[in-house]
């Protein structure tokens, strides 16, 4: 069951959330380089207060970021997880079922990979 929690984290369980999820972690991320830009050119032209300003809205940004790619990735490991104990726990309770798509999908795979081979040797 672990291994199916570890083949199951690198699945999307709702492809719309995570392509949302990344867009905010992008803006958030040009908002951070922003941020750092600006720090790089107080920290040029000026010295104590302004520096100390520009270093606190920066800090600020990046432990916000931090924050946000972390409560994502522990969101995905949770809904990955969840989708394949679902998964797992239906394998084990429809074992024919699963064994019945599996042959049917060998099946047709094999017929395909049978009439491309016959097509290549005319």
């Amino acid at each position: 069951m672990q291994a199916m929690g570890k083949i199951a984290r690198v699945l999307p369980a709702n492809p719309d959330k995570v392509v949302k999820a990344k867009n905010q972690l992008l803006s958030d991320f040009t908002a951070l380089v922003s941020d750092a830009e600006e720090l790089l050119a107080s920290t040029a032209a000026y010295s104590g207060e302004t520096v100390a300003g520009a270093r606190t809205k920066f800090k600020g940004s990046l432990d916000l970021l931090k924050g946000r790619v972390s409560e994502a990735q522990t969101s995905a490991i949770n809904r990955f997880d969840t989708a394949a104990a679902a998964t797992q726990e239906y394998a084990q309770e429809n074992p024919w079922k699963v064994a019945g798509v599996a042959a049917g999908v060998a099946a047709v795979a094999g017929a395909l990979l049978s009439a491309l081979l016959m097509n290549g040797r005319r």
